[in-house]
């Protein structure tokens, strides 16, 4: 078996009906100008109900099914494991596997990393519907809603890229590429350079990873320095599942009297970090093109 030029590690938890859409929208012919052993997906079952079957996925597809029991409500074992198993020199993480991707993003996360050694590729979120879905879910926001936009858009059959047509940015990225994130929903990375950084830190254990993708991307993008890179014009976007984050309220809605779930990530954060969280201030680099009309506004969010 020829070595591919990705690896893909995607992290589920009861998404029987999401990890389908995702890992189509990671694979050619959907992702335009990669060939299909040019891509290995990695896809972690973090201890869901009813155990992911590898059958959910393309038969002919490079696809792997990884069930760990052990993780507890944090990904950041799962995702550890995941890319221990990678064969390619670059990896990429989906964090969350209910998000489906532009149709560029494979290719164009790829030419990236090559720029620089140190290359770390990141892209902006998006949620599918007309808001932020712990918002939108409040205002009458459906998986059956979510399922006729998909088909008014001929997704996955038609243009890909039409996803920016019924998409919201996500609250990490409210400000677009113009401003570092808190965090990415997709990244590509050397693999090394995963490891050599300690990779996601398992000491995060609240609900969901808590604050464990702000303190990797800080590391991240710390360590890559001028090899920190934004990509224009492609994205993910988050189809409905209630996630931890995602669901009604978000990180503000209480845990506890008074408590927010957003208290505790915090907490968590500070007691593992030794300091509160702070946003990175290191500009990126920036890549891409416009591969819709919807671009500009999204992406340039702050611009006006």
């Amino acid at each position: 078996m020829s070595r591919p030029a990705l690896s893909i590690v995607v992290i589920g938890f009861d998404m029987a009906r999401e990890l389908p859409r995702t890992v189509t929208s990671l694979l050619p012919p959907y992702q335009r100008g990669v060939a299909p052993d040019e891509v290995e997906i990695i896809v972690v079952d973090n201890g869901s109900t009813q155990p992911l079957r590898r059958e959910l996925f393309p038969a002919e597809a490079d696809v792997r099914v990884l069930r760990v029991d052990e993780g507890g409500v944090s990904p950041c074992r799962a995702i550890n494991q995941g890319v221990a198993l990678a064969r390619a020199e670059h990896v990429a993480l989906m964090i969350d596997g209910a998000r489906m991707v532009s149709p560029g993003m494979i290719r164009a996360a790829l030419d990236a990393a090559a720029l620089h050694s140190r290359a770390f590729v990141a892209t902006l979120g998006f949620h599918l519907g007309p808001k932020v879905q712990q918002v939108s879910v409040e205002e009458g926001y459906t998986r059956e809603v979510e399922d006729r936009l998909l088909a008014d858009i001929g997704w996955p059959q038609g243009d890909g890229y039409r996803l920016f047509e019924i998409c919201a940015l996500g609250e990490s990225y409210a400000m677009g590429v113009l401003v570092p994130p808190t965090e990415t929903t997709f990244f590509v990375m050397r693999k090394a350079m995963f490891q050599a950084i300690g990779g996601y830190d398992e000491r995060f254990v609240q609900l969901g990873g808590g604050l464990a993708s702000f303190d990797f991307f800080r590391r991240a993008v710390e360590a890559a320095g001028d090899g920190f890179i934004m990509l224009v014009g492609e994205g993910t976007f988050h189809q409905l599942h209630y996630g931890a984050t995602t669901q009604a309220g978000g990180v503000r809605r209480e845990v506890d009297p008074g408590v927010s779930l957003g208290d505790l990530y915090g907490r968590e954060y500070e007691s593992i970090v030794g300091q509160p969280y702070r946003r990175v201030d290191h500009m990126p680099l920036l890549v891409g093109r416009i591969t819709h009309p919807s671009v500009p506004r999204l992406f340039f969010a702050t611009a006006g």
